[in-house]
């Protein structure tokens, strides 16, 4: 029989992921879709991440990095080590339901160069969860009807390979690639197609002091590759730094405009509102000082 070329690339960003990446791989395996499909999973991990692809995940290929690389990085490198021409984008923190693949596959067919899919809440019983994904994730709530979207964020996006040829490759040594990536999009014209049935599963671990840092360390980069991006002058950074100080009503009341197409949802935000006010100070510092360094 004849070797087929894969129709889906799906490129798994790995850091330190050991505790997540069973998880992660076992969704995207266990994909009912029928035609051939490639998993390539660039992992820069100290904690024997690599190691427990090789053994339990062989349908998977691993691709190693001694430095520790940042999503986009890990992305450039799972591209160019893959061959689909749709490519779907995925973190060792995420999950998917058996059908994702397929869904997302004829989303493209139907001629949508550029795809976000919706992101859930995978640990719904964790309020740190629920926190970090409010905080994040609130523009792609599932629900609603498909339409344009300007960004979509790392772990949702897919896109055609021609897409990435023309305007890529990701940013790298930095957070928030993806957004700049988009930013190149939207100069000439190219929004995202949004799919709300189609979701992503976000896991988020650890401790509010970690999700903190996390998210000013996010921010500020951010705001560094904004300043750079959008060749921001003195005058436009010192607007942005005098705008701060009001960032974090301003977030929870544009999450609370959001969450009225979703009222399930608005006692977790209740519960959440405290620590969820916390990670917004944290998303102000961290810009703060990233428009102060500037580029």
């Amino acid at each position: 029989m004849a070797h087929q070329e894969p129709a889906l690339t799906i490129v798994v960003a790995s850091y330190n992921a050991r505790d997540s990446i069973g998880r992660c791989l076992t969704s995207l395996v266990g994909q009912t879709l029928a035609e051939p499909f490639e998993v390539v999973v660039v992992d820069s991990s100290t904690d024997g991440t690599g190691e427990l692809v090789t053994r339990d995940f062989p349908q998977a290929r691993l691709v190693r990095s001694a430095q520790r690389l940042f999503a986009g990085d890990a992305r450039n490198r799972g591209i160019a080590a893959s061959s689909a021409p749709v490519i779907a984008f995925m973190d060792a923190d995420c999950t998917v339901d058996p059908g994702w693949a397929a869904n997302l596959l004829a989303v493209h067919r139907a001629g949508h160069r550029v795809v976000a899919s919706a992101i859930d809440n995978g640990a719904r019983d964790s309020l740190l969860s629920w926190t970090y994904y409010l905080c994040e994730f609130s523009h792609w709530l599932p629900g609603g009807p498909a339409r344009p979207i300007s960004e979509a964020a790392g772990c949702c996006l897919s896109l055609d390979r021609s897409v990435f040829e023309r305007h890529g490759p990701f940013l790298t040594g930095t957070y928030s690639s993806d957004t700049a990536f988009h930013w190149k999009l939207q100069a000439v014209g190219q929004s995202a197609h949004f799919v709300p049935d189609i979701r992503v599963h976000h896991h988020a671990s650890g401790s509010l002091v970690a999700m903190l840092r996390h998210v000013c360390d996010h921010r500020r980069c951010f705001a560094r590759v904004k300043c750079r991006a959008k060749h921001l002058t003195p005058a436009e950074r010192l607007l942005a730094l005098l705008l701060e100080p009001a960032t974090p009503g301003l977030l929870m009341a544009a999450v609370l405009l959001r969450l009225r197409r979703h009222p399930v949802y608005l006692p977790v935000f209740a519960a959440v509102s405290p620590a969820l006010f916390l990670a917004f100070v944290a998303r102000a510092v961290g810009e703060t000082v990233g428009y102060l360094r500037g580029a």
